[in-house]
């Protein structure tokens, strides 16, 4: 028995190697649409503070000049908002992306996988079928010698 050897176990190998670097892509790619979610939850409580002190300093009474100010930063807030939306959006495409990427290397390594064990089967019943016609061989030749 010589031993067991995979003819295809480089590309094999090149499998694993590109679904362990799917993998680390899909990672990165959570962080990011996590991170960019959390970016625009920020803003989000952070306007709603805006909006709360507007309305305080209407009630309290204040000046043309601060309410225009208070505007432009509630503008500034809302433009930061619909940008950020847009970049969680982005995030979110390239995370459904890797994930698409990550199951088809997933799939692929398998097939490869369940060829190896088909091919080791195979492997095997041939050394199986070899030592049953040893043995016999043996038998044989005992018989004779007698």
């Amino acid at each position: 028995m010589a031993g067991y050897k995979f003819k295809l176990q480089n590309i094999l190998k090149l499998r694993e190697n590109v679904e362990k670097d799917k993998k680390n892509e899909f990672g990165a790619a959570t962080q990011r649409f996590d991170k960019e979610k959390l970016k625009l939850e920020q803003l989000n409580a952070e306007m709603y503070y805006m909006c709360e002190e507007i309305e305080k300093s209407v009630c309290n009474g204040i000046s043309v000049n601060e309410l225009r100010l208070q505007q432009r930063f509630k503008d500034y807030y809302k433009y930061s908002i619909s940008n950020q939306i847009i970049r969680k959006n982005m995030a979110e495409e390239h995370l459904v992306n890797c994930k698409h990427m990550l199951i088809e290397a997933v799939q692929d390594r398998k097939i490869m996988e369940k060829l190896k064990e088909m091919d080791y089967g195979k492997y095997m019943y041939t050394e199986q079928k070899n030592e049953e016609k040893l043995v016999d061989d043996l038998v044989s030749f005992k018989q004779s010698n007698k």
